[in-house]
């Protein structure tokens, strides 16, 4: 994988995704249970990160099924984790999915983060079962423009920027991920998306402040936005007086067609 912005081992990083968790899971867990999973599928949650969601399937798929957690990094998954879950180290872009293998694979965030989009879904549509359901779930900044505060525009902008630059893309292309699940070959595609709303001081007001927080040297060295207004951007975040729109996160999902 590309050098990560984000990485696990930052000793935040466990509050850091434990706000992200708080504001995603419902939305998640609500379309794995609209795909019908059930006890004894097999499940592969890839980009597991803080493994809330690994775990939670644990639970859903009971002891006669299945759950695989693959991060790059998995040592927070591995934290408080379930009975039976299994958990595994793996770069996406350089490994092997198990192939044929899975009921419900599912990844979230995590795409915008890699150099081919493409060719990683290709590698989580091998490792379904003929009839096996993708759920993907990423995130399009656009709604960020439409708000009044130009600073909170301007930090968000370049923080999401700044993250996905080694990759060679942007975090404004979510939108077009029904048509790419369509177009590699998946089956019953269809998708949703929900626009976060964002107070200041509130948690994903505080997820923002604390990946920009570990993000602000790649930011700053890297010309998207001058330190002084960098940092008052993450004040900003901290009032309780603003409101302001979140990434949309687009959702989508199809089957893998019979062999």
């Amino acid at each position: 994988m590309t050098d990560y912005a984000l990485s696990n081992a930052w000793q935040q990083a466990r509050q850091r995704l434990a706000l992200l968790e708080a504001e995603l899971d419902p939305a998640t867990r609500r379309h794995i249970l609209d795909l019908g999973v059930r006890p004894g599928w097999h499940c592969a949650e890839v980009g597991a990160g803080g493994g809330s969601i690994a775990h939670w399937l644990c639970h859903i798929v009971g002891p006669t099924g299945r759950v695989l957690a693959i991060d790059i990094d998995p040592s927070l998954v591995a934290v408080d984790a379930p009975p039976g879950l299994e958990i595994l180290a793996q770069d996406l872009t350089r490994d092997a999915l198990p192939d044929g293998q899975f009921d419900l694979v599912h990844a979230r965030w995590l795409l915008h983060h890699l150099p081919d989009i493409d060719d990683a879904i290709r590698r989580l549509i091998n490792a379904l079962k003929p009839g096996g359901v993708l759920l993907l779930e990423e995130p399009d900044f656009y709604p960020v423009h439409a708000g009044q505060r130009p600073l909170y525009t301007q930090f968000m902008d370049a923080l999401t920027r700044a993250v996905v630059a080694a990759t060679g893309r942007d975090c404004y292309w979510a939108r077009d991920l029904p048509q790419r699940l369509t177009d590699l070959g998946l089956s019953d595609v269809d998708a949703a998306a929900e626009v976060a709303v964002l107070r200041g001081a509130g948690p994903l007001a505080q997820f923002y402040r604390l990946s920009g927080q570990q993000a602000r040297e790649r930011v700053v060295a890297g010309g998207y936005m001058a330190a002084e207004a960098y940092d008052a951007a993450l004040s900003l975040l901290d009032d309780p007086r603003l409101w302001a729109f979140g990434a949309c996160t687009v959702a989508a999902w199809g089957r893998r067609p019979p062999l």
